[in-house]
């Protein structure tokens, strides 16, 4: 019998197959499978292609996939019905689930992931629970997007005379190549919705931040405070003491100090996870298809 596991994030898909024996078959990568972004065809194509390449070209008999995007019963009826012929069986899920699934192997736990969007991921060993994951027009509090359109709406402010100009705007201007007002008007609405450029300037944040300036940095301690005192008020529903932390947000080491502060304050400790989602994929396949999982050895 072959299990695999997937993870089908917004840049990539990654996928690993093993038999129910624990015999390792491969691994597999494709490109992005959320459907919001690419479309329905291109993510199940992604899907498909990632899992024939960790199982060498064979059909899985049970394929457990975690996507991005699946954010309502409406997108979960939408893929799982698209992804049903990947496997023999397939189950389709959200990628927060399986990314802490990895960390805590079914136990009670809580992760933030916090990249292009944001979510909180809980589960008390029966129900799970989430925060956020509502993409960036309702939610995503905390994510590079968030801040992204904190810098956007600050230089706004600065163009139109409201704040003083300082690092912050000279990097942003530079880096989106406007020399006033109506550039940014133009660059912001007149050339479609920017989600992955807005979420980059997250980087000119930090960046300017580093180098001392304040606005950006105060861009950044609501960003992490913000998307922290959800992450807290999860681990006290779950009754945990520590908190997985997961995304490009957390390399900044600015902004995963303020994150972890605030969780110290509130005696949590929060733990960079350590294991690539698509390994809980994987123990969820076992599981499912009753499968011993101490035979999978986690990397």
């Amino acid at each position: 019998m072959i299990l695999v596991g997937v993870d089908g994030g917004g840049s990539k898909t990654a996928a690993i197959a093993y038999t129910c024996g624990g015999s390792f078959i491969g691994k597999g990568t494709a490109g992005p499978g959320n459907f919001h972004n690419v479309g329905v065809e291109e993510a199940v194509k992604n899907v498909n292609n990632a899992i024939l390449s960790a199982t060498k070209g064979m059909k899985p008999d049970v394929a457990y996939i975690g996507l991005a995007g699946i954010d309502s019963r409406y997108d979960y009826n939408v893929m799982s019905e698209a992804l049903k012929n990947v496997a023999n069986v397939s189950y389709v899920d959200h990628d927060g689930f399986i990314a802490l699934y990895a960390e805590t192997k079914g136990k009670p736990g809580v992760i933030v992931i916090a990249g292009t969007g944001s979510v909180i991921v809980g589960y008390d060993g029966n129900k799970r629970f989430r925060y956020g994951g509502l993409g960036w027009l309702i939610a995503d509090e905390g994510s590079a997007y968030w801040v992204g359109r904190e810098a956007l709406r600050t230089l706004g402010k600065i163009l139109d005379g409201r704040m003083d100009r300082g690092l912050l705007a000279n990097k942003m201007m530079e880096n989106l190549g406007i020399k006033d007002l109506d550039d940014l008007i133009k660059w912001a609405y007149h050339e479609g919705h920017k989600v992955k450029e807005i979420a980059s300037l997250a980087k000119i944040v930090d960046e300017a931040a580093k180098e001392g300036d304040e606005v950006a940095l105060t861009i950044l301690k609501n960003a992490a405070y913000e998307l922290a005192s959800y992450a807290v008020q999860m681990a006290v529903k779950i009754g945990v003491n520590q908190i997985y932390l997961k995304g490009g947000m957390f390399s900044s080491s600015i902004y995963f100090d303020l994150f972890r502060g605030y969780l110290d304050n509130n005696n949590i400790k929060g733990l960079i996870s350590q294991h690539d989602p698509e390994y809980g994929a994987l123990l969820l396949a076992f599981k499912y298809a009753g499968c011993d999982t101490r035979l999978i050895e986690i990397e």
